[in-house]
């Protein structure tokens, strides 16, 4: 059985290990002791146990009576601003605001300081100006999610995140349903040769997600076929050696991870003579990173970004709440993904026939 977050550690549990009082810890924390004699002994000894217990400084509490000032924290692994990302953050963000602003709390954005994005320095988090907060990136540091599980803070992940001991709350797009019925769809107008196919080595999360689902809906007798099931691409430059190994293989449908392997698949088979959905089916899978802009009505699943910002910000009101008065709840929610019919998947070609 695995063990749930300790809990999180006190001035108290501080000044008793250390052996001072609770208003030395205080002094030392706060550093207003320049007219109280602290000897260096002991301000190094309240800052190991400090450290060892990994003690995270509440601001609303040494602020507010009740030790909640209704702020929940937004932090992001990576930037949230440029512009290269702005279409993956804003529907998230948009979501948070309008969940926390109905909620009767305010967000407070964590952008992170010289050096690096890091939760954790010198043993102490800027999150905690915070009551909670919501987490979310594609390419987090796990070993700091682990840390601030550990601490007793509370806080929600915007995605799918395994870690290891105890879980995290998270809500996460159910992305392997959707692929899966995506997948299905295929076999069920007439395909037998279909292929996964993604730029990257799948070790994010939400990609292992994605290919599950495909897993799961592919047919066991699929499995022998000359490709795949899943083909990984480097970069968009290999798609055409993808498209010659598909036409080799006689694989007649694509489920594309990305926005941007489906546009290159489209090009370079126009390029080819092929025609989509005519020679070759295509679902994409929702991920839009790097994509250009296009008007292909491409079948496949969205991504409910917004949506995931407002659950994930409602379980975190819930999680603050006293224990007294918490509903008991998965602290794990998934958010399905809506499938859009589009217009790329079509019947296999039917083979010429031979005189």
């Amino acid at each position: 059985m695995t063990r749930g977050p300790a809990r999180r550690p006190t001035q108290a549990d501080v000044a008793r290990l250390a052996d001072v009082s609770q208003a030395t810890v205080s002094l030392v924390l706060n550093e207003r002791d320049a007219g109280v004699r602290i000897s260096p002994v002991t301000r190094e000894r309240v800052l190991n146990v400090i450290r060892e217990l990994g003690y995270v400084a509440n601001a609303s509490a040494r602020s507010l009576a009740g030790g909640r000032n209704r702020i929940i924290g937004v932090y992001t692994f990576e930037p949230v601003f440029p512009t290269t990302s702005v279409d993956f953050y804003f529907p998230f963000l948009l979501g948070m605001e309008q969940e926390a602003a109905e909620l009767g709390y305010d967000l407070l954005l964590f952008t992170g300081v010289a050096g690096g994005r890091q939760i954790f320095r010198d043993g102490s988090t800027r999150l905690a100006l915070a009551d909670g907060a919501l987490l979310l990136g594609r390419y987090p540091n796990v070993e700091e999610i682990e840390q601030l599980r550990d601490s007793g803070y509370p806080f929600v992940y915007v995605g799918h995140r395994e870690v290891s001991g105890a879980p995290i709350p998270y809500v996460a797009a159910d992305y392997a349903r959707a692929t899966q019925r995506l997948t299905e769809r295929l076999f069920e107008v007439g395909h037998e040769r279909v292929v996964y196919a993604r730029i990257g080595n799948g070790d994010a999360q939400p990609s292992r997600d994605r290919e599950k689902g495909f897993r799961r809906a592919v047919p066991t007798r699929d499995l022998r076929r000359p490709v795949g099931p899943v083909w990984t691409l480097e970069s968009p430059d290999e798609v055409a050696g993808l498209l010659a190994e598909i036409r080799r293989a006689g694989v007649t449908a694509v489920v594309a991870e990305q926005h941007v392997l489906a546009q290159e698949l489209l090009a370079c088979g126009e390029r080819q003579g092929m025609s989509v959905p005519g020679d070759l089916s295509i679902v994409v899978l929702g991920d839009s990173t790097g994509a250009r802009g296009d008007d292909t009505p491409w079948t496949g699943l969205v991504v409910p970004r917004e949506q995931m910002g407002r659950q994930a910000t409602r379980l975190l009101v819930r999680l603050l709440k006293p224990a007294e008065e918490a509903e008991e709840a998965a602290h794990c929610e998934s958010v399905e993904c809506p499938l859009v019919p589009g217009a790329t998947v079509a019947p296999p070609p039917v083979p010429p026939r031979h005189q």
